[in-house]
């Protein structure tokens, strides 16, 4: 249902004072839709694509419902209470309007290890695309060399960021004990790959972030978060405080059960809340939130930062830029016209710009060229974001 300029979730045909805004919104908060998806529609971690979602919520996955809901209500109570306008406590720190952060998934490191030339050799062989004859011959160039590679995005990204004047956050896949083998796991990491640490270790000296990308892990194992979390610290040299899981491969089950986990490693955020396939706002919202634990019957001590922007989502054809460019302005355009975050997810490996990678920062580039501009915008870290909306959270209370 359309009001003013809201879109309110409703059955077809009710009317407005027959919606009941708080049950829609702590459904779509707690994804109790997705539970219609059926089993055949789910991978063997439970992930599936938007199509298959019940008609309605698919219709909607890319409108941010919940911020919809609470701006309604919001308009509701001021015709009753108008100081409640001049009383709300800014989101945003220096009058920013709303809040960006970039950050990059390190799936890959080295087109010369081993698993990634094999990897490319078969892609290949399979599907006879020149893109991967290409990868593995520029791999064979670079075994031993990771540092040097074209997939060790690192110093690129750094080159780019600073000539823009702001710092991104790197989500390192780390896997450090033995897990269930799963295909879609990384092939090349910082674990195994002999890289240069100095160069992660002067960029987080110097204002960037990092955390852990989770493994694939039917179980998602407390231990691992934790080994994984100790690793990448030890290596770094400095405290992570976020992550997100490859595939976004939460148990989608339950996925209060893997916030808990995330809790008990030590985590503070995470950015694991994403479509699987298209850029939009899973949870119905682009605020910070703490997820619901329906067992006790209140939220965890954790910040969910939802991602609504991969590369992935809107790179179908490298040749259709203006295309990419324009799909991912518009959700950003939806989370400024909200007030919340657009979390925007670039592979580290496609800072090359090339091979299966071909126009990702090109586009990227094109998407960040006017928000860069904007003075409305906050572009800062995850970690930035969660204690800002930390410290908000503690003055409503106190309020």
């Amino acid at each position: 249902m359309l009001y003013d300029d809201l879109t309110l979730w409703s059955r077809p045909g009710a009317e407005l004072n027959s919606i009941d805004i708080v049950a829609s919104t702590y459904r779509l908060l707690t994804f109790l839709d997705e539970q219609q998806v059926p089993s055949e529609a789910r991978d063997q971690r439970s992930t599936f694509f938007s199509h298959a979602l019940p008609v309605a919520r698919r219709r909607t996955a890319r409108l941010p419902l919940a911020d919809h809901h609470a701006r309604y209500l919001l308009q509701q109570l001021i015709k009753t209470r108008s100081d409640l306008a001049q009383a709300a406590i800014p989101k945003w720190p220096g009058g920013k309007k709303y809040a960006i952060a970039v950050t990059h998934d390190t799936d890959a490191v080295s087109l010369g290890a081993m698993k990634e030339l094999g990897t490319n050799l078969a892609k290949f062989l399979l599907r006879r695309d020149r893109v991967f004859l290409d990868m593995l011959m520029s791999g064979l160039r670079y075994i031993g060399r990771p540092t040097e590679n074209p997939f060790f995005g690192f110093p690129l990204w750094r080159e780019f960021e600073t000539s823009r004047q702001f710092y991104s956050c790197f989500y390192l896949f780390a896997k450090v004990g033995p897990l269930k083998r799963d295909i879609n796991n990384c092939k090349s990491s910082v674990v195994e790959q002999r890289i240069d640490w100095d160069i992660l270790r002067g960029m987080a000296a110097s204002g960037w972030e990092f955390g852990f990308h989770a493994p694939i892990d039917p179980e998602n194992k407390l231990d691992a978060f934790v080994a994984g979390k100790r690793w990448i610290e030890e290596k770094l040299g400095t405290p992570i405080y976020g992550l997100r899981h490859h595939y976004w491969a939460l148990d989608w089950a339950k996925p209060h059960v893997t916030f808990r986990k995330h809790i008990d490693a030590g985590f503070r955020y995470d950015t694991s809340l994403a479509w699987k396939d298209i850029a939009g706002f899973r949870a119905a919202t682009c605020h910070p939130f703490r997820p619901f634990d329906p067992e006790p019957g209140k939220p965890l001590d954790i910040y969910e930062i939802p991602t609504c922007l991969m590369d992935g989502h809107v790179i179908k054809d490298p040749d259709e830029v203006s295309s990419a460019v324009e799909e991912g302005l518009d959700i950003v355009r939806q989370v400024k016209e909200q007030g919340g975050v657009a979390v925007l997810d670039w592979h580290t490996e496609t800072a090359c710009n090339a091979y299966n990678y071909r126009s990702h920062l090109t586009v990227l580039r094109h998407i960040l060229e006017p928000l860069l501009e904007d003075r409305d915008a906050w572009v800062t870290t995850p970690w930035e974001i969660a204690q800002q909306w930390q410290q908000r959270s503690v003055k409503l209370e106190v309020a």
